[in-house]
């Protein structure tokens, strides 16, 4: 009778250990690599998943919007600096009922455009800053997937020895950390 105990308690125990799962975190960040979030599904880290998409969705609609109004002024630029009057789209991008003199409003859309153009380049480095979060999210998160995070963690000091150290008398104090 104890050796079919002693099977069922083994064999319940390792069904246990079966079920308990643990990321591998260099398939967390070749994972996050091939396509950012999939490193947090591989994780089983689904309510990150709304902060990636946004991210990514924040970042797209950033370098969209950048990118259209500075190829605009691009153009706008363009069609006034070549002398040619059938080109005007540049009037397009101005207030109505403007009357910007034609000096001024060479440098306003050379300074619109590089303006355009600094924002896109700082959406693509944001985009760049997104997708690398992503793969150190996942890397960390699968390396500290089973870390104790119990509410005690708790300092305990040992209590002071009284050694001899070449008949002087010392007191010791060590502290012991317990995770």
């Amino acid at each position: 009778m104890l050796a079919a105990e002693k099977d069922t308690i083994q064999s319940a125990l390792s069904a246990d250990t079966a079920t308990i799962y643990k990321p591998d975190p260099k398939k967390a960040i070749w994972y996050s690599v091939l396509c950012p979030g999939l490193g947090q599904l591989y994780n089983r880290r689904y309510w990150k998943l709304p902060f990636v998409g946004a991210g990514i969705i924040g970042v797209a609609y950033a370098i969209n919007w950048n990118t259209k109004y500075y190829n605009a002024y691009t153009n706008g630029y363009r069609d006034i600096m070549d002398n040619d009057p059938t080109t005007k789209s540049y009037l397009k991008l101005l207030p109505p009922n403007s009357n910007y003199p034609e000096s001024s409003l060479v440098t306003v859309l050379k300074n619109r455009q590089q303006s355009f153009r600094r924002s896109r380049d700082l959406s693509y480095i944001g985009a760049l800053g997104v997708y690398v979060i992503c793969i150190l999210d996942a890397f960390v998160d699968a390396q500290l997937y089973d870390f104790d995070i119990s509410p005690d963690l708790s300092v305990t000091p040992s209590a002071p020895h009284l050694n001899n150290y070449g008949g002087a008398k010392a007191v010791e104090l060590s502290l012991a950390f317990r995770f």
